[in-house]
């Protein structure tokens, strides 16, 4: 499911990122990678607050939608 349907408080794990090659190495060099485990700080105004890899991310909703997760 993507990053965008996860809720506050929730920790979910990367399982991929969808979009062009770019899209894919920007968020490679974020730290959303397979296996990374996040969890969502805040959600505000369409953007996301991550707690990702001991440092927080803020992402807008469309690559969000980019992130694939599962449960972690």
């Amino acid at each position: 499911m993507p990053l965008a349907m996860i809720r506050v408080g929730e920790r979910a794990r990367v399982t991929g990122v969808t979009g062009s090659d770019a899209v894919k190495k920007h968020l490679s060099s974020l730290g959303f990678v397979p296996g990374a485990v996040l969890t969502v700080v805040n959600v505000c105004g369409g953007s996301m607050i991550l707690g990702i890899h001991d440092g927080r991310i803020a992402v807008n909703e469309d690559l969000a939608r980019r992130v694939m997760v599962a449960a972690a």
